[in-house]
């Protein structure tokens, strides 16, 4: 990415009070981990897909991100914290370049590879790891608050997460460390807007007790050896602002939107039904 100012790292910088210096290892630790405060939710997504029906205009740009953290503790999903952290630590003096990874379906997540001097490390904002971890080839595992998180070559250019806890070894995703076109990065995140996981609220963070996760009204905390599952129907928008910090009208928007676009599917799945009828 270029080294060009989008006004995002200004309001980084000035948030957590990180004096920019050499780009070395400590500073991009200290970039990393703090940014790992913003968080991941679709929530921010969901409403700009619903009211923006412009597949170009729904992007949220690096500089938007940062003041709706700041403004209101939102974040967003994989794309738009890849590129907004990537514009800091480019602005900072960084090499580095976003890359596609593969869940269930191709392309649809992304990360950041940073390069210093002849080392280059995995940077993911959008997945549970809140610092850079060096590729070398060589399996690497690291520690978090709900188990740990294996990382494993599968080449020159390609490498697998798996999370372990409770026992339980999962893969999550397949890294092509390869860069991706600006071009073609931003035509799989206006895809990303089609893609299932826009069909429910998300919401997900790291905290010293564990894995913190919301899918519409469950909330999962998942430690190395426990799980806590809670529905929160009820309270939905408090205890999103009580865990996240984000207002509940921003939570109760997505909300109406996204129960409004399912009522649109049981009308349409009835018409369907009485049509086959006739």
């Amino acid at each position: 990415m270029t080294n060009e100012s989008t006004g995002a790292d200004s309001i980084f910088f000035d948030h957590f009070s990180i004096a920019t210096g050499d780009s070395d290892i400590d500073m991009l630790r200290a970039i990393v981990s703090s940014y790992a405060q913003v968080p991941y939710e679709n929530v921010t997504k969901i409403i700009r897909k619903f009211n923006e029906p412009d597949p170009a205009l729904r992007l949220r740009g690096p500089e938007e991100v940062m003041r709706g953290f700041v403004e209101d503790h939102t974040g967003g999903t994989c794309f738009s914290l890849t590129w907004c952290l990537g514009s800091i630590l480019s602005s900072a003096g960084f090499r580095c370049y976003p890359a596609m990874a593969d869940m269930k379906r191709r392309n649809v997540h992304c990360a950041l590879v940073v390069r210093i001097g002849v080392r280059k490390y995995l940077v993911d904002p959008g997945y549970l790891l809140g610092d850079p971890v060096e590729l070398t080839g060589r399996p690497v595992t690291v520690p978090t608050s709900f188990g740990k998180v294996e990382i494993r070559s599968r080449g020159a250019a390609s490498y697998d997460l798996f999370t372990v806890a409770g026992g339980e070894k999962s893969w999550r995703y397949r890294l092509r460390t390869t860069p991706v076109s600006k071009a073609n990065f931003l035509r799989h995140w206006q895809a990303s807007f089609s893609l299932p996981m826009m069909n429910s609220l998300q919401l997900t963070k790291l905290t010293p007790g564990g894995h913190l996760y919301i899918r519409d009204y469950h909330l999962r905390l998942r430690r190395e050896d426990t799980k806590i599952n809670e529905n929160i129907r009820a309270d939905l928008e408090k205890r999103i602002e009580a865990e996240f910090g984000i207002p509940g009208d921003i939570t109760a928007e997505a909300r109406r939107l996204i129960e409004r676009m399912k009522e649109g599917w049981r009308i349409q799945k009835q018409a369907d039904r009485a049509r086959a009828r006739r």
